[in-house]
C-alpha cells in the first residue's frame, strides 16, 4: 500500500516539475521573441518617431505553444485581443497597469479577419500609438482540432511617438 502512495506522489511532483518546465520554455520563447531587434525609422514630417517591430516565425515553437494551449494551459491564446494586450505589456510595460483599461481598436475589418487581427491603442496623453499584428497559421489546424482552438500569435508591433 505505501508503494502505491509513494508512486502517486511521485508522479504528482513529476507533473508539478514537467508543468514548471514547460511553463518556463513557453515563458523563454515569448521573452526571446520580445526581444528581437526592432527597425527605427522617422516620419517624413520629421514630428513622429516609429519603432518597426516584425518578427521571424519559429514553426516549432509554435506548434509547441499549441500543444500546450490544446492540454488546457494558457487557453487565453486562442483570443485575438488577449494576446495583443499581451503584446502590448511586453513592448510598453509602463502601460501594463491601464493596458486592460484601454480601448483596443481593431484596425483590420476585412477578409483575412479570421488568421489576422490589428489592433491599436493610443496612449492616455496621446503621444504615443501602439499597433499589434497577430496571427493564426493555418498549418496548426491539424494540431489544434478546429479552426477556433488555434492560437494567435504576435507577429509585428509598430510603435509611433508623436512629438
Amino acid at each position: 500500500m505505501s508503494g502505491t502512495f509513494a508512486q502517486r506522489a511521485v508522479s504528482s511532483r513529476t507533473k508539478t516539475i514537467a508543468k514548471g518546465v514547460l511553463g518556463g520554455i513557453l515563458a523563454a520563447m515569448l521573452a526571446v521573441a520580445a526581444h528581437s531587434a526592432p527597425l527605427t525609422r522617422v516620419g517624413a514630417s520629421g514630428e513622429e518617431h516609429v519603432v518597426d517591430g516584425s518578427r521571424s516565425v519559429d514553426r516549432a515553437k509554435i506548434e509547441n505553444l499549441q500543444r500546450w494551449v490544446n492540454a488546457g494551459h494558457e487557453t487565453w491564446c486562442r483570443d485575438a485581443r488577449l494576446v495583443a494586450m499581451d503584446e502590448l505589456r511586453r513592448v510598453a510595460p509602463e502601460l501594463a497597469g491601464e493596458a486592460s483599461d484601454m480601448e483596443a481598436v481593431s484596425v483590420e475589418e476585412e477578409a483575412s479577419a479570421e488568421s489576422r487581427a490589428v489592433y491599436a491603442w493610443t496612449s492616455e496623453d496621446g503621444r504615443a500609438t501602439y499597433r499589434v499584428t497577430v496571427e493564426r497559421f493555418e498549418w496548426l489546424l491539424p494540431i489544434a482540432g478546429e479552426q477556433d482552438s488555434i492560437v494567435w500569435v504576435p507577429t509585428h508591433v509598430e510603435v509611433s511617438v508623436h512629438r
